[in-house]
C-alpha cells in the first residue's frame, strides 16, 4: 500500500490537523471501522489521548461515528479534506472583514497621526508589495493621487496583472483616485479601465519620473522599483505640499482621447 511522505504529511499539517490526529485518520483509512481500545492497540497511542483527538476529527467531519457496536469512528472520503480547506478559508475571510472592522476602532484610539510624524522602510520587491497593502487599507474612503510617471518601466517589475487585481480590489472601497502618467501606448490603454477602477488618468508629454509618489489621507509613499525601496512618510505637512504639487501638474495634463 503506498505511504505517504513527508511533504505530504506536511501538507496535512498546514491545514491545521494535530500529528496524532493525522496518524489516526490514516490508521482508520487503512483499517476501516475502529474503536478507540483498536485504533490505542494499533497506534501505541493512549485511549484518553486517542478520545479527545477523536472527537475533534469528528468535528472537522473526518471522523463519523457508530454505536452498533460500541462507539468506533469511521474514516470519511479523503475529498472531506478539501471540503475542510475549504470551509478554513471562508472561515478566515469572514475573521479578515471583522479584523477591518476593529482595525478602523483601534485607529480612532491611536494617538492623532496628524500629531506626529512617522517614517517607515521598506526594503525588497516582496515588502514594497506589503506597503501597497497597506495603501489599501488606509486609502478607503478618501481620495489616493498619484504621481506615477513611467508606468512601463513600473510594469516590469510589478506586471499589470498585480495591478489589475490591486486596482479592483480598490475600487470595492469608498475610495477614488487620480494619476499622473508620462504618456505612452502602455499608458493609453491602462486608462482605457478609469471607469472600472474609480480612476482618472491624465499625462503629460515631459513626464518621465522613475519614482512612484502616492499620496492619501496624510501618507505619502514614495517607491523607488530600481532600488527595491519603499519609504512611507506619515505627516500632515508632507502630504499637504506632495498635493500642491499634484494639483498644479494635473491643471497642465491632458485627458487621453476616447477614455
Amino acid at each position: 500500500m503506498k505511504k505517504l511522505g513527508q511533504k505530504e504529511i506536511k501538507t496535512l499539517q498546514d491545514l491545521g490537523l494535530s500529528d496524532i490526529q493525522i496518524k489516526l485518520y490514516l490508521t482508520s483509512l487503512e483499517k476501516g471501522v475502529l474503536s478507540v481500545l483498536e485504533l490505542s492497540k494499533i497506534t501505541k497511542i493512549n485511549r484518553q489521548q486517542i478520545y479527545d483527538q477523536a472527537e475533534k476529527l469528528v468535528e472537522f467531519g473526518l471522523y463519523d461515528i457508530t454505536r452498533k457496536q460500541g462507539r468506533k469512528y469511521i474514516p470519511a472520503s479523503p475529498e472531506k479534506l478539501v471540503e475542510l480547506s475549504k470551509k478554513k478559508i471562508a472561515n478566515l475571510e469572514k475573521i479578515s472583514d471583522k479584523l477591518l472592522d476593529i482595525t478602523a476602532i483601534l485607529n480612532e484610539i491611536k494617538l492623532n497621526k496628524k500629531d506626529k510624524i512617522v517614517t517607515k522602510h521598506y526594503e525588497g520587491l516582496e515588502k514594497i508589495k506589503d506597503a501597497y497593502a497597506q495603501e489599501l487599507v488606509y486609502s478607503k474612503n478618501t481620495e489616493v493621487l498619484s504621481l506615477a510617471g513611467l508606468i512601463d518601466e513600473i510594469f516590469e517589475y510589478f506586471p499589470q496583472e498585480f495591478w489589475d487585481k490591486w486596482n479592483r480590489e480598490f475600487a470595492k472601497h469608498n475610495s477614488r483616485a487620480r494619476m499622473l502618467v508620462q504618456h505612452s501606448e502602455i499608458a493609453m490603454q491602462f486608462a482605457k479601465h478609469d471607469k472600472e477602477y474609480k480612476l482618472e488618468t491624465r499625462y503629460l508629454n515631459n513626464f518621465p519620473l522613475n519614482v512612484n509618489i502616492d499620496v492619501f489621507d496624510n501618507v505619502v509613499l514614495i517607491v523607488s522599483y530600481v532600488d527595491e525601496l519603499a519609504i512611507w512618510i506619515e505627516s500632515s505637512v508632507v502630504s499637504q505640499s506632495y498635493r500642491i504639487l499634484f494639483e498644479l501638474l494635473w491643471e497642465q495634463a491632458k485627458k487621453f482621447e476616447a477614455q
